[in-house]
């Protein structure tokens, strides 16, 4: 016995099959009007209408058989599937393919067979319409038109069905459209009120930054109207300068930037950005520019941008009485830190150890006083842009080695473990006291936040431009200068603040670690200053690896009346 061959293109048979919902439905009288029209005519006990599903023939309709399915390997309509013409055996026992087939030797006792392929409206094969006759028998070329006549009735009759379904489902998709499109109507009518009520600019750009939307708020703050915008180039609409009223490179704006590196791009409020338009209007504004992508591809960007003016005017008024109340806190610690260092040195007399240890406690705490303090004047300084980068050639590593030797007693004390790697003799040019501050920062905060008996390790390198450190490609050749801790690590929830004034993460406040919050955003506000930037990662419970860059050509000058103040 010859098993049933299978087609090549089976699995798609079988989906086009599957797609047609007739397996295992209840006979319908429209397809057994066919099967027991065929048995009349030919004159034969059995007429099938099968459906050739994976591992089974199953019949739609049948006459003449007991059953509703049957073993496809063993099948006749198995064979019959993949005839271009009708399927005749005029006697199976004289066919070596079917002569010793259960079905032949055994019930139903099959002699005879004619099989034509039924082909559903995607082209595929499903099934066969067949006869079959207990006695061998001749069949004429006018039998087989009939059959296929038979067939083509069938396979009508299969096809209306796939096309009854696909009437429903397109009256079912029909209505869903209808739905969404009703939604959707909603949804513009709710968004458009929404956009009419919000107060900032947004403008929304195709990848070549010609505006596609305006909205109502941009109108007022432009003095544009949308249908007049719409078209042009952003540029033709306003243009962007820093505070001097130099213009800004359109590389570094943050539409440009935006579409360039498919993220969101923000200026903060201390960044000088002005917008300036047709009328001779300017004021400073915070702008975000996020890249539309879709598909993978870059198909926009939404600029959406607010005027500053009053933030910056109330930071300049905070900053200057920051600086003004700095002043006058810095008298009485700086009077104290005087009198101790004279009552510790034994010049006012002798003391017991008790009295010297309680003497170096105020030393110690008025010295985190001092530090606060002369950071709050730097933080002040820096956002009013006040404050000096005078630059010369220094030995990197011996500045750096000079404050280790100065936070050595705070190692000792915590009994951490400080390796070192640093790049030899190599010069640079920098403000010293500012480089200082940024390498005690970075250190003060690996020592305070590292658990007794932890690790830190400090190294500097040379880093070439493209090189990858901590998941940030360097954009030029730059020194970097590392520190990493095995300590309590930055919660991921909170790595996005880090940088802010004032912040301190939760896990730094629940072991009540000494800090100020200032120190990371100091040392990122001078490296933005002088041209270098500052990066890191983190790990809760694991520690932290943070990063600062100084292009290999050095800090970038800045004249003031005043300069920052180191520890």
């Amino acid at each position: 016995m010859e098993k049933a061959p299978i087609p090549k293109n089976e699995k798609e048979r079988l989906l086009s099959l599957y797609k047609l919902g007739l397996l295992d439905t209840k006979p319908e009288e429209r397809f057994d009007r066919i099967t027991r029209t065929a048995t009349k005519i030919f004159n034969v006990p059995i007429s099938t209408l099968t459906l050739i599903d994976a591992k089974r023939e199953w019949f739609k309709s049948c006459v003449g058989l007991p059953v509703r399915e049957g073993d496809r390997a063993i099948s006749f309509c198995g064979h019959a599937l993949l005839a271009n013409d009708v399927f005749v055996i005029p006697d199976t026992k004289k066919d070596k393919r079917f002569l010793d087939n259960p079905m032949v030797i055994g019930k139903p006792f099959i002699r005879f067979y004619a099989g034509v392929p039924i082909v559903n409206a995607d082209g595929e094969r499903v099934g066969v319409f067949c006869v079959k006759d207990t006695k061998p028998r001749k069949f004429s070329k006018n039998d087989k038109e009939i059959l296929k006549n038979l067939a083509a009735w069938a396979e009508l009759e299969v096809n209306s069905r796939n096309l009854s379904l696909a009437l429903a489902e397109e009256k079912k998709l029909q209505k869903k459209l209808t739905e969404q499109y009703n939604e959707a109507e909603r949804s513009k009518a709710k968004d458009e009120a929404i956009l009419a009520s919000v107060g900032d600019g947004m403008i929304v750009v195709d990848k070549n930054r010609k505006i596609i939307f305006f909205s109502k708020s941009t109108e007022e703050i432009t003095k544009w109207k949308a249908e007049d915008a719409v078209g042009r180039h952003t540029s033709e609409i306003m243009q962007m300068e820093d505070e001097k009223g130099h213009p800004i490179p359109a590389n570094q704006r943050p539409i440009h930037q935006a579409l360039a590196t498919r993220k969101t791009i923000t200026t903060i409020t201390t960044t000088s950005y002005y917008l300036v338009f047709k009328d001779g209007r300017r004021f400073p504004a915070t702008i975000t520019a996020t890249p539309v992508i879709y598909k993978k591809g870059i198909i926009g960007a939404i600029l959406i941008f607010r005027d500053v003016t009053k933030e910056k005017e109330i930071d300049k008024a905070k900053s200057e009485f920051i600086s003004l109340a700095s002043h006058q806190l810095k008298t009485p610690p700086t009077a104290i830190k005087l009198l101790t260092e004279r009552l510790l040195s034994g010049k006012m007399g002798e003391f017991n150890e008790n009295q010297k240890e309680y003497f170096r406690e105020i030393r110690s705490s008025n010295q985190r006083m001092i530090d606060l303090v002369n950071a709050l004047l730097n933080v002040s300084r820096i956002e009013l842009g006040a404050f000096t980068i005078q630059v010369s050639k220094k030995n990197v590593s011996a500045v750096i080695s000079g404050v280790l030797d100065e936070l050595q007693s705070l190692v000792e004390k915590k009994k951490l473990k400080l390796k070192t790697a640093l790049e030899k003799n190599m010069m640079l040019m920098l403000d010293e006291s500012l480089f200082r501050i940024i390498i005690n920062n970075l250190v003060t905060n690996a020592i305070n936040y590292t658990a007794e008996g932890g690790s830190i390790r400090v190294e500097s390198k040379i880093a070439e431009k493209g090189e990858m450190l901590g998941k940030n490609i360097l954009k030029e050749k730059s020194f970097v200068f590392i520190v990493s801790d095995t300590g309590q690590g930055i919660p991921q929830k909170e790595q996005s603040r880090i940088f802010t004034k004032l912040f301190r993460a939760d896990n730094a406040i629940e072991q009540h670690t000494d800090g100020t919050g200032l120190g990371l955003y100091l040392s990122k506000s001078i490296l933005d200053h002088c041209g270098g930037s500052i990066w890191f990662t983190s790990r809760e419970n694991e520690g932290s690896v943070f990063y600062a860059a100084i292009p290999i050509a050095g800090m970038k000058a800045k004249s003031s009346e005043k300069m920052l103040i180191g520890r």
